[in-house]
């Protein structure tokens, strides 16, 4: 038996990879199953000649980053809480040897990214049919957090996998997986817009327009194709300005009032700004994670802090207990994260570890641009902005989607025996892959 594995180890291993992919939007325990599986395939037949040639840095990010939260934990006031998370952060190490398994080749990457993207409609179809049945019978809104619920999936970790599906639609629309298939392209490309405007979620509707209006100008030369395509964003739009069932969300969550910008933290208690019931009740998402960012950036400074951070164990207690004394809490705002994960990163483990993180990005941005791979590109763009108004990276979802396609794609083209960032013929891939 183990021969014949090993015979076909590639076949299992790719479908493996497959079931991981497809089971992403999916709910979290298949999720969980399918990733535990391919990696202990992966241990059992790995080639230690594939690990060794990986030498850049960038894939000890998820070990070094998890020795750090494991000190961070045991250094907290409650480890306890501080060690409950660190499975979490094994997820990375997991993904990574995965993928470092076995040489993931350009194919590869398309045949998975299809498989996702199919998962994708295809899912996203079930939660619009359950929306519709809900927003008729009168259940909930059908929208947000009511659109992804059935998954148990936070919309805006939706709304990116529906935004990569889309910017792969439109990369590899000329390709012979779609030759001959226009209707059913059509009909899925269909299905994840609406998805995406159930997911609601403000801030990667707004990227999508802002990149899907400079793909127009750069994809089309012609004045009537871009004059299609701005037409097409245009109704877009006006469809999701004027959809009554996210109206109210949009319209109410971007206020920004001047109560709230002339707020300022203090650790003088007769100073200190007491939100009424009525000014907590009318806070605005974008006012709250501006009152939050205020609040976090102060306090870490104040609380000298800034090095390590309050740590794993402590950073909830810390934000609670300055949540309270500004009435921010009890019963509204206590448990809440930062809600910005570059600022969540800073005031849980310190400075030195957000850099780490930055260039950890910063690193995956740049070779996305110097192999001119436009997939690539949104995915980190995407990611990258979305994380200036959420924190993905403590969810199991947000960690397994963000590593496991970050890691895909750099072990392709950091492949160092058959290819060479410094290498001059390295930069002259083909703009996808």
């Amino acid at each position: 038996m183990r021969v014949k594995l090993k015979k076909n180890y590639y076949k299992f291993y790719y479908l493996l990879l497959c079931f991981v992919v497809f089971a992403i939007p999916f709910k979290l325990n298949y999720g969980n199953l399918t990733l535990i599986i391919a990696t202990v395939f992966s241990v059992i037949f790995i080639s230690k000649k594939e690990i060794i040639k990986f030498k850049p840095l960038i894939f000890y990010f998820p070990l070094i980053f998890f020795c750090i939260t494991i000190i961070s934990s045991l250094t907290s006031k409650n480890v306890f809480a501080g060690l409950k998370r660190t499975d979490l952060e094994f997820l990375p190490i997991m993904i990574v040897i995965l993928l470092l398994s076995k040489r993931i080749t350009k194919n590869m990457i398309k045949q998975l990214f299809f498989v996702f993207y199919l998962s994708t409609a295809f899912f996203t179809l079930i939660l619009i049919l359950i929306s519709v049945y809900n927003i008729y019978s009168g259940n909930s809104s059908g929208t947000f957090h009511n659109f992804t619920s059935p998954y148990d999936q936070h919309p805006v970790y939706f709304a990116i996998y529906i935004s990569i599906s889309l910017c792969y639609l439109l990369i590899y629309q000329k390709t012979l997986i779609f030759k001959g298939h226009l209707i059913f392209k059509i009909v899925t490309i269909f299905i994840l817009v609406y998805g995406l405007v159930l997911s609601a979620s403000k801030a990667v509707l707004f990227f999508n327009f802002i990149i899907f209006f400079l793909y127009v100008f750069m994809r089309y030369e012609k004045i009537k194709e871009r004059l299609i395509g701005l037409s097409l964003l245009l109704i877009f739009f006006v469809f999701v300005s004027n959809n009554t069932l996210i109206k109210d969300r949009f319209t109410n969550g971007l206020t920004l009032s001047s109560q709230v910008l002339d707020f300022t933290p203090t650790d003088d208690f007769s100073e200190k700004k007491i939100f009424s019931y009525d000014e907590k009740k009318n806070i605005s998402d974008l006012e709250l994670r501006y009152i939050f960012s205020k609040i976090a950036i102060f306090h870490i400074y104040n609380d000298h802090k800034i090095v390590f951070g309050y740590g794993q164990g402590d950073v909830q207690n810390y934000l609670d207990y300055y949540f309270y004394s500004y009435n921010l809490a009890p019963n509204w705002y206590d448990g809440y994260n930062i809600h910005n994960q570059y600022l969540h990163i800073l005031i849980t483990y310190g400075i030195f570890v957000l850099i780490m993180f930055l260039w950890y990005i910063g690193f995956s941005l740049y070779i996305a641009i110097i192999n001119r791979n436009y997939l690539y590109l949104f995915f980190i763009l995407i990611c990258s902005f979305v994380f200036l108004f959420e924190v993905i990276l403590v969810r199991n979802k947000g960690i397994i989607f963000f590593y496991f396609f970050n890691t895909l794609f750099l072990t392709h083209y950091l492949d160092f025996e058959n290819s060479n960032i410094r290498n001059k013929r390295y930069t002259k891939l083909s703009w996808w892959f």
